[in-house]
């Protein structure tokens, strides 16, 4: 494989990861705002001398956010994993290309 593939390759791999972060990015802050106002919806219910079942709310509001979290760096690291493999193999075949020349350059 030339040069320009693998370039094309790497440009592919990258603009496909950068559009799984932007709907990654997406769809957490919406998941984060649902639970913000399903926290909201609770608080209305509740009288603003109960201080300890709004903060009873709160926390499990802050659970929920933790939870959420911890799924999203779960999945961003599998996914940067699994990139990071896939630039490596270019990176290797472009190299094993490069030997395989030089070994030819050497023979003659």
């Amino acid at each position: 494989m030339d040069d320009q593939v693998f370039n094309q390759k790497e440009e592919e791999i990258t603009t496909n990861y950068r559009v799984f972060l932007d709907e990654v990015r997406v769809a957490f802050n919406r998941h984060c705002d649902e639970i913000k106002e399903e926290a909201t919806r609770k608080m209305e219910g509740i009288s603003e001398e109960d201080k300890e079942a709004r903060q009873k709310i709160l926390e499990e509001q802050n659970s929920q956010l933790d939870k959420t979290l911890n799924e999203l760096k779960q999945l961003l690291a599998k996914k940067e994993a699994k990139v990071r493999v896939q630039l490596e193999e270019i990176t290797n075949l472009r190299e094993q290309g490069e030997f395989s020349l030089d070994d030819e350059l050497a023979e003659i």
